[in-house]
């Protein structure tokens, strides 16, 4: 058995599953998962700038078109007004843009600070306006044109409007440059970003399948360690069943051989001894009759010990006889040997019975079988219970035998692993032995109940032992 168990365990433990690999999968897909939640960040932030940087340039790109639209409404404006023989609402843009361009170049001012590569540019532009500006309030001031250039030429002032258009044009073309260039990195970026995360989010996803291959593989290993299992416990029970089998067979072999040999000492000494001890009785009597008066006191109370001796082993004798096989339950059945049993009781317990009138139609060793579990009880009464009442009970309950004996005495605990149990293994083999059951009730200071339950086996029947 010990290389049977030592085999079933290397079997078990080649078929444990590894726990190294389902952690350190976990780890990797923790790993996994924290790094596509960075990239994921990464994206949104690389995507938040590249828009905040967008709608900068816009933004400046905006204020330089509104600077030159500025100066232009101013232009026109005064143009206008000269036109239009110096009415003063030809003025309004031009007093607006004078009001708004003061603010907007310091504006434009600080989207480029000194440290820019277009800072010259910028300060350029800025001279130029202010350059505009003073000569359309000189015209203003004088009412006509000032400094015009020859026939088919713009004079200064057209000039200066050139230039501007074109310092405008130039920080315009530079800041779309550099837009373009930022969208063009941030394309850039998102491919290399979304190649990652395609990376990440593939390996993830293989370790899904390998992190479910492990788990199939485990669950695949359970199955089998649970049916290498369930056939090793089933060999188990198999050679369990055999080995109580067997040894039930053995116990109702050795029951049966113990009832035989005691039948055989019973007839042993009720035909051997108990011819030779009565017919001792009967030739001390004689003697005792013949010498008559010519032996003396002594010998005649000698004579009648020796006889009153023969007497008293002849009544051991059948009290015997009695114990190793009931005669009263060969004679009169089993309710009457029971009664004749509890009848010695009377003098020491309260006797309480519950018999029928006539006996059950069973075998005769299953009346047997019963007859010993109740004498077995009653001696454990006497000597452990320390009882005042017994109680004994036999129901026929419909086509089986229900027997019990009760007492109030000092009880015990039935799994208390000191106790003997060899009385109570001999009754409950015997209620197995026609299929029955037997029950073992009791408490510390709660009394004891013993109940037998058998099917009925009926006097024609054969004696067959259950396993």
């Amino acid at each position: 058995m010990s290389l049977h168990v030592a085999s079933l365990r290397e079997q078990l433990s080649r078929l444990r599953p590894r726990r190294l690999w389902p952690v350190l999968l976990v780890a990797l897909g923790c790993a996994l998962v924290l790094s596509l939640l960075a990239f994921g960040r990464l994206h949104s932030r690389v995507g938040v700038e590249a828009m905040h940087e967008t709608q900068a340039y816009k933004q400046r790109i905006d204020r330089l078109d509104a600077l030159l639209a500025l100066v232009l409404d101013a232009e026109t404006g005064v143009r206008g007004y000269l036109l239009n023989e110096h009415k003063r609402v030809y003025l309004e843009p031009y007093e607006d843009s004078q009001v708004s361009i003061g603010p907007l170049l310091a504006r434009i001012d600080q989207d480029y600070p000194p440290e820019s590569a277009d800072r010259q540019e910028v300060e350029m532009l800025a001279e130029l306006i202010r350059l505009k500006l003073k000569l359309l309030a000189d015209t203003v001031a004088a009412g006509r044109v000032i400094s015009a250039g020859p026939p088919g030429q713009g004079g200064i002032g057209k000039a200066y409007s050139d230039q501007i258009r074109l310092s405008i044009s130039v920080l315009r073309e530079r800041l779309e440059a550099r837009n373009q260039a930022l969208v063009s990195e941030s394309i850039t970026r998102f491919g290399e970003m979304e190649h990652a995360v395609t990376l990440l989010a593939l390996g993830a996803i293989g370790l899904i399948v390998m992190l479910f291959a492990v788990q199939q593989r485990q669950a695949s290993l359970r199955v089998r360690i649970g049916e290498l299992l369930e056939r090793e416990n089933l060999a188990l029970e198999s050679t369990v069943s055999q080995r109580t089998r067997e040894l039930s067979d053995l116990a109702s072999y050795l029951t049966d051989a113990r009832e035989a040999e005691r039948a055989r000492l019973a007839r042993e000494l009720h035909d051997e001894l108990g011819a030779l001890l009565t017919a001792a009785k009967m030739d001390a009597s004689w003697l005792l009759r013949s010498l008559g008066a010519q032996a003396g006191p002594d010998i005649q109370a000698r004579f009648r010990r020796l006889i009153d001796t023969i007497g008293s082993g002849i009544t051991i004798k059948r009290r015997i006889i009695d114990d190793l096989r009931p005669p009263l339950l060969q004679g009169l059945g089993l309710v009457e040997a029971l009664r004749a049993l509890t009848d010695a009781l009377r003098g020491e317990f309260q006797l309480a019975l519950e018999l029928p009138a006539a006996d059950p139609p069973c075998s005769e060793d299953q009346s047997l079988a019963l007859f010993r579990i109740v004498q077995e009880s009653i001696t454990n009464i006497r000597k452990y219970a320390h009882a005042r009442r017994i109680e004994v009970g036999l129901t026929l309950e419909g086509r089986d035998i229900h027997l019990w004996v009760s007492d109030d005495g000092d009880g015990f605990d039935p799994d208390s692993p000191q106790l003997s149990r060899h009385g109570l293994a001999g009754m409950k083999h015997r209620a197995q032995m026609f299929a029955g059951r037997f029950d073992v009730r009791s408490a510390p200071g709660a009394g004891t109940r013993v109940d037998a339950r058998m099917p009925l086996q009926p006097a024609s029947a054969d004696h067959q032992a259950v396993a």
